[in-house]
């Protein structure tokens, strides 16, 4: 029999993992994975079903038990910890083929001058216009060490470009400034390395106003990775409940030496699944952060590992899991605390009125072209108060402009680039300017900007 101290806990990502080979689990010990299914699935399984094939057994059982075969294992665990063949880029479909939403640093693509943005039309000279995002990727990943020519849309104009595939490492955490001295932190997934990542982008980022953490589309990960999070905030030391078949055990948060002591924002999505999910309920039941977004995936089943003699494994569910208050994830998911269709804007917004007491005026909509007028109690040379005005763009950062004078109590803001239609925006006046007679203002205002 297995002992469960020999199995390392995990949650399965709630991603699709393609099989590239048919798996043998005749190869494996079959009377050791039976007997692990009999002791240790979540449901008592009839024993009838147990006189099966192993095939046939885990076609019955939930969809996230599985059998691995050793390469399909090494795939599974790579994909956990970010780690691939390929050119290094996210993507999205579009109508005229494969969106680049992200080229990663230091990427074979990034190389080969691929930006965010960019469309790919064709690959190895197969168009990808009717391709599934699927069916598209088994044409841009292969082989390490292989390339793949691409045709590629770029600034409206067609460039052809050939880029090698190689062994990347992603990470699992990063994090920016966003306007207004914002902290935004990215969790991709919950891997090994996931809190040490943590540890060193929030301690980049150290001295700002709030923070907003991203789980969005984030498919999970480990546990420990989960209870490792959920130990940067002080308030919360229970990251979960499982119960087992005959038992019921509580994984307790991991505590870490770097805490987040301002207010957070946490980001969910119907693809925060699983680890995502654990973090989103146990921070929403300590009230330690505030979720914008939409209802998570409902992924409320724990997974065990027992590696197999030949390399393989069998992940197999051993519990249901609830948040600390004993909420139900499983086909439910977590409910934000505030829907929103732009989660990432709406908790900007949010945070920058909370951070600063500023006079905040109704929102504006304007035309992507717009010059603000800036309307001043007392006459102001604009240079003077330039470098307290600031146009933020909402989930972003600051956006350039200039800035002259209409009259002597009226100044022009004037967008570098024109607006764009599918953002909202923030113009911010801060206190300590100072007009033509000396005078210190002592009050900072807030001008919301909806662009149509």
């Amino acid at each position: 029999m297995i002992g469960k101290k020999l199995i390392s806990t995990l949650f399965i990502p709630a991603t699709l993992i393609v099989t590239l080979s048919t798996p043998t689990i005749q190869a494996a010990n079959e009377d050791t994975v039976k007997s692990y299914i009999e002791d240790y699935y979540v449901d008592e399984v009839d024993p009838s079903l147990l006189e099966q094939d192993l095939d046939t057994i885990f076609d019955q059982l939930d969809p996230y038990s599985t059998y691995f075969t050793k390469d399909e294992y090494q795939t599974f665990k790579d994909s956990i910890n970010q780690k691939f063949v390929g050119i290094g880029v996210g993507i999205e479909k579009v109508e005229e083929g494969i969106l680049l939403n992200r080229v990663f640093e230091d990427s074979p693509a990034k190389q080969a001058g691929l930006h965010s943005g960019d469309i790919i039309l064709s690959a190895d000279g197969t168009s990808l216009k009717e391709k599934s995002i699927e069916e598209a990727v088994t044409y841009i990943k292969g082989e390490e060490g292989t390339s793949v020519d691409l045709t590629v849309l770029q600034d409206a104009e067609l460039n052809d470009v050939t880029v090698q595939r190689k062994q990347i490492q992603l990470p699992s955490v990063e994090g920016e400034r966003l306007g207004g001295n914002i902290g935004y932190v990215q969790l991709y997934t919950f891997s090994q390395k996931t809190a040490s990542e943590l540890n060193d982008v929030a301690s980049d980022l150290e001295g700002v106003e709030q923070w907003i953490i991203d789980v969005r589309n984030n498919p999970g990960g480990y546990l420990t990775a989960s209870q490792q999070v959920l130990g940067f905030f002080p308030s919360v030391s229970n990251a979960i409940i499982a119960e087992y078949r005959n038992s019921e055990l509580t994984f307790n948060s991991i505590q870490q030496d770097y805490a987040f002591d301002k207010p957070v924002s946490l980001l969910v999505n119907e693809n925060s699944a699983s680890a995502s999910e654990i973090v989103a309920g146990a921070l929403q039941d300590n009230d330690a952060a505030t979720l914008y977004g939409t209802t998570t995936f409902g992924k409320g089943l724990l997974q065990e590992l027992l590696t197999l003699p030949d390399g393989g494994a069998v992940k197999l569910s051993t519990a249901r899991f609830f948040t600390p208050d004993h909420n139900k994830i499983q086909d439910v998911g977590i409910k934000p605390d505030i829907n929103s269709e732009q989660p990432l804007a709406d908790a900007h917004r949010v945070a920058l009125v909370e951070s600063n007491d500023y006079k905040t005026f109704e929102e504006d909509r304007v035309s992507p072209s717009k010059t603000f007028e800036i309307q001043l109690s007392s006459p102001v040379k604009a240079q003077s108060v330039k470098s307290s005005v600031e146009l933020i763009e909402l989930g972003g950062k600051k956006v350039e402009f200039s800035l002259t004078s209409e009259d002597e109590d009226t100044l022009l803001l004037d967008p570098k680039d024109d607006l764009s239609s599918d953002k909202d925006y923030m113009i911010m006046i801060h206190p300590g300017w100072e007009n033509n007679d000396g005078k210190t203002s002592n009050q900072g205002v807030m001008q919301p900007v909806d662009v149509e």
